[in-house]
């Protein structure tokens, strides 16, 4: 182990990332923009209530707008009845392009996404693995980097234990799409660098969150009194992570770390307070990035331009801490270039001074309406 080797990729993982890392993997501009203008967006978020959700959706509802396509955003609970009449209605209005997102596999929805391909939409999803995608067979996809997530998050927590064991509990959600790679990623990058550390999953399925993560953390850690550490697999979890944690009186000894997904309300919790003090990072792509490569890779799809292969079509993922949780809120947290990029591979203007930084920001994506 070389605890200062894991320091420096765990703070470069907490560090701003840089537009021209990633630009080359997307290939080229969009040959022929004109073709988008008129043409209707049915955008589909896996679940609305989950903040980070909402907020791609929005990003890639803006960056259509600027296009001059027509978005409509589905509002949904997540419930395979809803999602399925979010495809419905994209092929009895006649819409061009769906674009499903976030926190479900669309393998179960693989029969309606069959009948709008073949009305001849172009069907996008984000968050899908490699298996989901050909399960479900939508024409492009993208992706978040999770088992570098997993990674990263057992090296912090390394680091943060100096290097000595410590027992962890894992709080998962076996039927979402990104747990076995994470779950995978992190143990396997534990057991490399701390063998003698231990994990005990506990599976708390998405629709019992609210009711259920609480007291089953609760009980863990009452059963696992020398945990320290609690690897909570989605960012969503952690208001539901906390509760549990302050229950078992255990706010001044266990952290958290991983937390996938991002989403202003969860960084915000990191902030101040409890939250603060345990809640160690909040790993996740910035949503307004994520939308608009969804929506780049959507164009690329209408337009007839080969996609980007998905080994290719990732945003990245930043650790948030509470050391750069106040600086992601005021800022963002991904800088600015990204906006320019992606409005370069359009064929769009760029943007300067307050119009680029509102366009780069999540309140400015959630107002925009042109």
């Amino acid at each position: 182990m070389n605890l200062s080797a894991l320091a420096k990729a765990v703070n470069a993982a907490a560090s701003q990332p840089s537009f021209a890392a990633y630009a080359s993997g997307y290939g080229a501009a969009l040959k022929d923009p004109a073709k988008l203008k008129g043409m209707k967006l049915m955008i589909v978020p896996g679940d609305s209530q989950l903040a980070a959700c909402e907020e791609i959706a929005e990003a890639d509802a803006a960056l259509s707008r600027s296009v001059g396509m027509k978005p409509t955003i589905f509002q949904n609970d997540g419930e395979t009845t809803q999602l399925n009449s979010a495809i419905e209605e994209a092929i009895h209005q006649k819409y061009n392009a769906i674009d499903l997102e976030c926190d479900f596999n669309p393998a179960v929805v693989a029969p309606a996404i069959s009948q709008a391909k073949a009305h001849g939409i172009k069907v996008d999803v984000y968050g899908a693995t490699p298996q989901e995608i050909a399960q479900s067979k939508v024409d492009a996809g993208t992706v978040d980097p999770y088992a570098f997530d997993g990674q990263v998050a057992a090296d912090q927590a390394v680091v943060q234990h100096n290097g000595k064991p410590f027992q962890a509990i894992a709080i998962t959600s076996n039927e979402a799409p990104a747990t076995a790679i994470m779950e995978g990623a992190l143990v396997a990058e534990l057991k490399k660098q701390c063998p003698a550390c231990t994990v005990t999953a506990v599976d708390v399925e998405v629709p019992q969150w609210q009711s259920n993560i609480a007291s089953t953390l609760t009980s863990a850690l009452i059963k696992n009194p020398k945990a320290t550490v609690v690897f909570p697999d989605y960012a969503g979890m952690l208001t539901y992570v906390l509760a549990g944690i302050e229950a078992a009186h255990k706010s001044g000894s266990v952290r958290t770390y991983l937390a996938f997904g991002g989403g202003t309300p969860f960084i915000q919790l990191q902030a101040a307070g409890v939250g603060h003090q345990v809640i160690q990072s909040d790993i996740g792509g910035y949503p307004v990035w994520t939308g608009y490569l969804l929506f780049f890779q959507t164009a690329l799809d209408l337009t007839g331009q080969k996609t980007i292969p998905y080994t290719k079509a990732i945003g990245p993922d930043r650790v948030a801490t509470p050391n750069n949780a106040a600086q992601i809120l005021k800022t963002g947290g991904w800088g600015t270039d990204f906006v320019n990029g992606f409005r370069g591979l359009l064929g769009l203007p760029a943007l300067k001074g307050t119009a680029l930084f509102k366009a780069s920001t999540l309140n400015g994506v959630m107002t925009a309406k042109v």
